[in-house]
């Protein structure tokens, strides 16, 4: 199969490519998670779950969700509480999974690769975007009602909560506590809170984030820590955006070259899902 094959989308792409103003912050070939909420609507990308399977020229394969919903509104709560529901424990699997595993291979890698068989994937990549609709939906629907399946893991509770530093804060994803209040600001967003939460692999302390959101405002970050930064530094908070900082050329931008080429050659085998108000598509 032509090398080319080995992106794309499997079932219905995004509108937009939401996520890739954020590739100074984080390298979605390996493991992160990406979450913004405004005016009620929410949008999800967890990225960098590696298969056992590998490309048209042997490199491995990893996934990325990307999921979008409604916050809860008149009509729709129940649907929007189920998305909310299967998002923070795919989120909570995800964040378990990369604790148990350097490369972040767990039960959220063998759920995707026990649905998505490599002769399906190749069929699908293989045709246009317009093509095997009814083929697409079926995987989408298979995917949507795996991931709904997922238990969340709760995660382990501590008395230093990164929550307490108020509306914005930043800590290693080992830090004590950090991963309950990362799930506890999702949650918030799921719910209709404008706001950012991620987990990124390319910061490693409070100034390569000073610009996040753009605009400013609430802002969680978990510093990954398997390329850069320590997974286990404590929570601080981070200041205000300021004015003066916003044109500024974050940290994370200068680094980023510096990312070895092995990490960055690795192909993203992209699955498109959307969560909607009306309920999995």
């Amino acid at each position: 199969m032509p090398r080319r094959l080995d992106y794309g989308f499997l079932g219905p792409a995004p509108d937009s490519r939401w996520w890739d103003p954020y590739s100074e912050y984080t390298a979605t070939e390996r493991p992160c998670l990406l979450a913004i909420s405004s005016n009620g609507r929410w949008r999800v990308l967890i990225s960098g779950v590696p298969s056992t399977r590998t490309d048209s020229v042997g490199t491995l394969i990893f996934y990325t969700l990307v999921l979008e919903g409604s916050s809860p509104g008149p009509g729709g709560a129940a649907e929007a509480g189920q998305d909310r529901t299967a998002v923070l424990a795919l989120a909570s699997r995800w964040l378990d999974d990369i604790a148990g595993h350097p490369e972040g291979r767990g039960a959220l890698s063998e759920l995707l690769d026990g649905i998505c068989s490599s002769t399906e994937v190749d069929r699908l990549l293989a045709a246009r975007p317009s093509e095997l609709a009814a083929e697409r939906n079926e995987l989408t629907g298979r995917l949507a009602t795996a991931l709904a399946s997922l238990k969340p893991v709760p995660p382990v509770q501590d008395t230093d909560v990164p929550a307490r530093l108020g509306e914005r804060w930043i800590a290693g994803r080992t830090a004590p506590g950090a991963d309950a209040a990362f799930l506890v600001r999702l949650s918030s967003l799921l719910s209709g809170k404008n706001g950012e939460a991620h987990l990124l692999n390319l910061v490693s302390c409070a100034e390569d984030v000073t610009t996040l959101p753009p605009g400013g405002g609430p802002l969680a970050v978990l510093v990954e820590g398997g390329m850069v930064g320590d997974s286990a530094m404590r929570a601080e908070a981070l200041p205000e955006l300021r004015r003066e900082v916003v044109n500024s050329v974050p940290k994370a931008r200068r680094r980023a070259a510096t990312v070895p080429t092995a990490v960055t050659a690795v192909i993203l085998l992209l699955v498109g899902l959307s969560l909607l108000a009306s309920g999995w598509i």
